[in-house]
């Protein structure tokens, strides 16, 4: 008969918050690395650093993920500092927790390969379709007001120079936020499951133990 012994607890929470520390980290440290994505607005960029928060969250749970999320938000905060008064850091923050509970919770009905694939599947469509949402409602909206320089028409426009088919905000939200976000949550899906493949049975057996 097996004993709950709280000394094996309390390993076991350090564990993860290890774990915890060190995802998010990672995933700080990857949203250094930006890529421009041609088509969109300068200011929307390509990164990875939901790979690691993904992951974790797999691994751990819906909570832990997003602490993880936060861990990493509040690093870059502190490495690369703020251009947007802290405006795009929050958004950030909203569309990885968008784009991981989702992933999860789905995950979690059943722990197979197939079921990994829906949960990405899934979870990519979502944040794409809620990042859409949250910037043309409220991101946009607000750091324009505490912006002194930008307008509506200023960010359509620039959202222009780089895409023909922008004439408006709706444009700009179907033919140039949208596909943006899109092509990030398929590639940090496509990477997840790649590194998801040989972390399997850990993910699992973490799962089987919270």
């Amino acid at each position: 008969m097996q004993t709950n012994n709280p000394k094996n607890n309390s390993v076991t929470t350090t564990a993860r918050l290890t774990l915890t520390a060190m995802f998010g980290a990672l995933a700080a440290v990857l949203m250094l690395f930006e890529l421009p994505i041609f088509f969109t607005l300068p200011f929307i960029k390509l990164d990875f650093s939901d790979v690691p928060v993904i992951l974790g969250a797999y691994m751990l749970g819906p909570l832990w993920g997003c602490v993880i999320a936060f861990i990493k938000i509040a690093l870059n905060f502190v490495l690369n500092g703020t251009t947007t008064v802290g405006v795009g850091e929050m958004a950030n923050l909203l569309f990885t927790i968008a784009y991981v509970l989702p992933a999860v919770f789905i995950y979690r009905v059943k722990r197979t390969k197939k079921s990994a694939v829906l949960s990405l599947a899934a979870a990519t469509l979502f944040a794409s379709v809620f990042a859409v949402v949250l910037d043309w409602f409220v991101v946009f909206p607000f750091y324009i007001s505490v912006s002194s320089s930008l307008t509506m028409d200023v960010v359509i426009n620039m959202a222009a120079g780089t895409n023909p088919l922008v004439h408006n905000a709706f444009t700009m939200m179907l033919f140039s936020v949208f596909p943006a976000n899109l092509l990030k949550y398929t590639l940090a899906s496509v990477l997840t499951f790649f590194a998801y493949a040989p972390l399997r049975k850990l993910i699992n057996s973490f799962q089987k133990n919270r």
